[in-house]
């Protein structure tokens, strides 16, 4: 633990936990390390779709409709 962390107070269900403390033995981590981990991954990954999602916004749009009748069209479904 570093003089930057801070103490955090989390709410797992108890099927969640269970995982957790498998995971950590395993993985020789601890609880923090590995939760640590896991939300800085999922942020990331956040942080990768919404770039994505920014960088097609001017893209031209299809309806739903018009993307089923092109597919079935070309005999994919």
């Amino acid at each position: 633990m570093s003089k930057n962390d801070s103490k955090t107070t989390l709410y797992l269900s108890s099927s969640v936990r269970k995982a957790l403390k498998r995971r950590v033995i395993d993985t020789d981590q601890t609880m923090s390390e590995y939760v640590d981990r896991a939300v800085a991954y999922a942020i990331a990954e956040d942080l990768e779709d919404i770039e994505a999602i920014n960088k097609r916004r001017d893209e031209p749009t299809e309806t739903l409709e018009s993307f089923l009748k092109a597919i079935k069209a070309d005999g994919l479904i």
